[in-house]
């Protein structure tokens, strides 16, 4: 039995020995559990060799069948911030909204112009003015009066006045009044012209055309007198007034202001 225990540990720490008939063989330098001497039936059995050496490399198999894909996992952590994007186009200014001051300035320009405009209106009309004195019309303070050399009756004469602007004379001062006189020298010491004055409306209360009152008076004594229906008025060349039907012919003068 001594003898037996010997030769295993000899087995186990030695390599390259061998046993035959009581010597034990090498097997990848460790010692194989080998009955040595007699075989006994009450011998214990021998420890487990050491594990061999690793066999060569197989070829790569075939790949297997795809499984079927598994549920989605948790979000993973936030990435890296990528890089920064270039720059947009910067776009064009707007136009500036108007300040309370620009608004200011339209409304002074346009008064500029209106006031340019009225200027001009005023520079054509005194050039017209010089016109029509120049060709024997008569001027006291706004207002011009000139003739066209016609007679006609009242109701003629008023649109003619009428149509180029102006109106049948109403003299409302002394000065007016002898600006029409002066016109109807012109023509001749019997000449006489209507004025815009009628008592149409109320009859024996003579009224400007327009319907106004009249403000000055130059009546020949005895005058109105209303007779043969005269609700019409001339100027005599004396500068006199006198009521005459109105289908009388009589010069025609024209007051323009």
């Amino acid at each position: 039995m001594v003898k037996l225990l010997s030769l295993l540990i000899v087995c186990v720490f030695l390599e390259g020995a061998t046993l035959e008939t009581g010597k034990c063989d090498e097997i990848s330098n460790t010692c194989a559990v080998i009955t040595c001497g007699s075989r006994s039936s009450n011998a214990m059995p021998g420890r487990d060799g050491r594990d061999g050496k690793e066999g060569p490399k197989g070829e790569k198999g075939d790949r297997g069948v795809q499984g079927t894909r598994g549920i989605q996992g948790p979000p993973g952590k936030l990435g890296p911030p990528g890089d920064k994007g270039e720059q947009g186009n910067i776009g064009q200014k707007g136009e500036q909204g108007r300040s309370a001051t620009s608004e200011v300035e339209v409304v002074k320009d346009q008064l500029k112009n209106l006031e340019n405009e009225v200027n001009k209106l005023q520079n054509t009309f005194h050039k017209y003015n010089k016109i029509l004195l120049f060709h024997g019309g008569k001027q006291t303070g706004e207002k011009v009066f000139v003739t066209n050399g016609l007679e006609e009756t009242f109701e003629s004469a008023q649109k003619t006045c009428k149509e180029a602007g102006g109106n049948l004379p109403t003299p409302k001062n002394a000065a007016e009044n002898t600006a029409v006189q002066e016109i109807l020298h012109t023509k001749g010491d019997t000449t006489k012209a209507y004025l815009g004055i009628t008592d149409k409306h109320v009859e024996g209360i003579f009224k400007y055309i327009a319907g106004d009152k009249i403000s000055f008076t130059n009546w020949n004594l005895g005058e109105p007198n209303n007779n043969k229906e005269e609700d019409c008025v001339e100027i005599q060349d004396n500068g006199k007034w006198n009521d005459i039907p109105c289908s009388l012919l009589r010069l025609v003068i024209c007051e323009f202001q």
